[in-house]
């Protein structure tokens, strides 16, 4: 499956120097808090730190939006959640960073 994502250097950031801005399906199902996570399309902003090839992950720091349910990928409407989260970018952006501002 696709996953669209983008790379945002970021100076501002506690222990991260990237935001990763990501598109992607996700099948849904029980998550690790308890609840179940509805199929479909979804938007995610996570502060990252690159270092050459290597990726580390900030546990937890994260937020995402649920932007449509599908009951299956395709293409199209990959293509259609893209475009739906430039929408909502900018403020997943901003919720994240104030979230993880420096001390």
């Amino acid at each position: 499956m696709k996953r669209a994502e983008k790379y945002i250097e970021r100076n501002d950031l506690k222990d991260a120097t990237h935001l990763e801005v990501a598109v992607y399906y996700n099948k849904g199902g029980a998550n690790f808090y308890g609840t179940v996570s509805p199929r479909g399309y979804y938007l995610a902003v996570k502060p990252v730190t690159k270092n050459g090839m290597m990726i580390g992950h900030v546990l937890f720091s994260g937020q995402s939006r649920f932007l449509f349910d599908a009951k299956r990928f395709s293409s199209k409407q990959f293509d259609r959640a893209v475009e739906m989260a430039k929408e909502y970018e900018e403020e997943l952006i901003a919720a994240v960073v104030e979230a993880n501002k420096p001390a």
